[in-house]
């Protein structure tokens, strides 16, 4: 979201400052922006919108296939999914990337081709995992349907080369650095558990992901399902070959999932009562996740005393004064209080100082003469901190500046429980 307020201001990712994504999605939030400004609440709900727009494109593929009732049984299973549920309170791109992806399936259903690769390209300029479902869709033309392949690699080429063309040349060649090869130094070394963010998936969506295995092992007529399994099996190359996989990750396959789970709950469509017992098992379904999210993560990682810290922000600072800080609360606080971010460092994630994408000097240099940094950390029992993460330059912290302000949390994923504000002004003064 400060990205998209950046990019009305003039300045272009890549070249004015680093973002180790394609743009899409930070354009789609600055074209919201002119509209609506800065109201956090309204710009969250572009997720939630793309995710209807992903269940209507599952729906209307299902439909196709086997018919309304199953086509609205898959699109409830994926809105209801834990997954979706999880991810669609805040804005990641999964959910844009899965509405374009599911978009090209759609529309290679319906035999336009081009069209779908319109939407193959713009989910390419949304996140770097798309080619591997994408790769699927087109290992499924050249199979099945050879006559349409050259119409879909010119729908994605006539969207993503133009852009990616441009943003080369106007970042003197910064672009394909920061969202190409930045990503390369996180295929090995570093990372999430796999097998912890794998359990974790498994775990929350071991219904979809039962039934889809009871699909593929009982169902017998798999032929008209062979996109949706061929990108689902392309997918899953990205979580063996890729070391930093996080959980919603696996939004590329929830989509396909709720499709297999619903074949194989058709299965007995012809049993007595089986629309009574669907309706059932849906309702359960979506009362056992959406209480599940409710109760234990709808408030995990929140951020109750954002309005609290921008005022403090605002009262102690000039409207030239910038900030710095973790990038999971700071870009919230400069927004809420019309600081900018020093050095306009929108994109303060440690993978970049943990890559050597930026060295801590760097940092440092662009910060300087920062009015507040502000970071998330760990205090334990003796009133010690620690656990910042490695883009909060403590050196520099411990030479020029003290803490004013700090904020208990509660319920964060990452087991922090402090969020402090250092000031660094006295030595400016």
């Amino acid at each position: 979201m400060y990205m998209g307020k950046l990019i009305l201001g003039g300045l272009i990712p890549y070249k004015d400052f680093f973002f180790a994504s394609p743009p899409l999605q930070s354009y789609v939030l600055a074209f919201f922006e002119i509209f609506i400004g800065n109201k956090i609440l309204l710009l969250k709900l572009i997720p939630i919108f793309a995710a209807i727009g992903s269940a209507f494109f599952i729906y209307s593929f299902v439909k196709e296939k086997f018919g309304e009732l199953q086509g609205l049984t898959a699109s409830i299973l994926f809105l209801f999914s834990f997954l979706v549920l999880l991810t669609t309170d805040y804005s990641t791109g999964i959910n844009l990337t899965i509405f374009f992806i599911l978009g090209a399936i759609y529309f290679i259903e319906k035999d336009k081709p081009f069209l779908a690769g319109i939407f193959a390209g713009l989910a390419l300029l949304t996140r770097l995992y798309a080619p591997f479902p994408l790769a699927g869709i087109l290992v499924y033309l050249f199979f099945y349907k050879r006559e349409k392949l050259l119409k879909f690699i010119y729908g994605i080429l006539v969207v993503f080369l133009p852009v990616s063309l441009i943003f080369q040349i106007i970042s003197n060649s910064n672009y394909l650095n920061q969202i190409f090869f930045f990503r390369l130094n996180l295929i090995s070394g570093i990372g999430l558990s796999k097998w912890s963010v794998f359990k974790f998936f498994v775990l929350g969506d071991l219904v979809l992901i039962f039934l889809s295995a009871l699909y593929f092992l009982f169902n017998k007529e798999k032929k008209k399902l062979i996109l949706p399994i061929l990108a689902t099996s392309f997918s899953l190359i990205l979580y063996i070959i890729y070391s930093d996989v996080y959980y919603l990750y696996f939004g590329l396959i929830i989509g396909f999932l709720a499709i297999f789970s619903t074949r194989f709950i058709f299965e007995f469509e012809n049993s007595k009562n089986f629309k009574i017992i669907l309706v059932v098992f849906l309702i359960l379904f979506i009362l056992l996740n959406s209480t599940i999210y409710i109760l234990n993560y709808a408030s995990a990682s929140n951020i109750p005393f954002s309005n609290e810290i921008s005022n403090f922000v605002i009262t102690n600072s000039n409207s030239e004064d910038t900030i710095y800080g973790s990038f999971e609360i700071t870009p919230l606080v400069a927004i809420l209080s019309g600081r900018k971010l020093a050095g306009n460092i929108a994109d303060s994630n440690p993978k970049n100082i943990m890559t050597s994408e930026f060295t801590m000097k760097e940092v440092e240099e662009k910060i300087y003469g920062v009015k507040f940094i502000i970071g998330k950390g760990n205090v334990l029992a003796d009133g010690k901190l620690t656990n910042f993460d490695a883009s909060t330059p403590l050196n520099y912290i411990n030479e020029n500046c003290a803490i004013v302000q700090t904020y208990p949390v509660f319920n964060d994923l990452s087991g922090n429980n402090i969020v402090v504000v250092w000031e660094c002004e006295t030595i400016f003064s």
